[in-house]
C-alpha cells in the first residue's frame, strides 16, 4: 500500500529527491496527462521513466519528452490513451530516447540505427 500519485505528492518527492534518476508509476488512476506535465517540469534528473496501467495520453508522453532533459529511456504498458503517432513524434525530437510502448492491443518499440534514423523493432 503507498500513498495516492498526485502532483501533490509527486511535489513532497521533487522536493525532497531533486536527483530521482528512475521512476515507475504502476496501477494508478490518480495519474494523468497533468501529473506527467509536472514530473516533466519537476524531475529534471530523470532518466528512465516506466508508466503501466495509467490513464494518459499523447499529450502526457509530449510533455514528457519535452521537458526530461536527462530522459533516455521511456515504456509506458497498458496506457490505452496514448498512440503510436506520440512516440514517432518524441522519437523526432529526442533520438536518443528508446521508447517500448504496448498501448494493449499494439506493441512497438522504436530505436535509433547509428545514422539516428528510426528503427522499428
Amino acid at each position: 500500500m503507498g500513498i495516492p500519485a498526485t502532483v501533490g505528492s509527486f511535489n513532497v518527492l521533487a522536493s525532497n529527491c531533486p536527483a530521482l534518476e528512475r521512476m515507475a508509476i504502476c496501477n494508478t488512476d490518480t495519474v494523468g496527462d497533468s501529473e506527467l506535465v509536472f514530473i516533466a517540469a519537476k524531475f529534471t534528473s530523470l532518466k528512465k521513466l516506466c508508466i503501466k496501467y495509467c490513464p494518459i495520453s499523447n499529450t502526457g508522453v509530449k510533455s514528457v519528452g519535452e521537458g526530461c532533459p536527462s530522459l533516455v529511456k521511456l515504456k509506458v504498458k497498458r496506457c490505452r490513451g496514448v498512440t503510436k503517432a506520440s512516440v514517432c513524434q518524441l522519437k523526432l525530437h529526442r533520438c536518443s530516447v528508446v521508447a517500448s510502448i504496448d498501448a494493449g492491443s499494439m506493441i512497438f518499440d522504436l530505436e535509433h540505427d547509428s545514422w539516428g534514423r528510426n528503427v522499428q523493432i
